[in-house]
């Protein structure tokens, strides 16, 4: 075993790191952000409605198929 082969293989590590530990990490951060939008989006959508959406929600709407109505042209 040659005395510069350590040094050799250290240098070629350290290449390796510099190059790809970049690319590692802005990967885990872009799958991060991503779990963090489903994760926003699966709250949002389970969260109770409040304000004036819910109060449209309760209001029926009027049709001629309710209860005790007949439709137009049926005397």
């Amino acid at each position: 075993m040659n005395s510069t082969e350590p040094l050799v293989l250290a240098l070629i590590a350290a290449t390796a790191v510099r190059v790809f530990v970049p690319d590692v990490v802005r990967g885990l951060r872009r799958l991060l952000g991503a779990g963090v939008r489903v994760g926003a989006a699966e709250l949002s959508a389970s969260r109770p409605v409040y304000g004036p959406a819910a109060r449209q929600q309760e209001i029926p709407s009027a049709s001629l198929d309710g209860p005790g109505e007949q439709p137009w042209g049926s005397s």
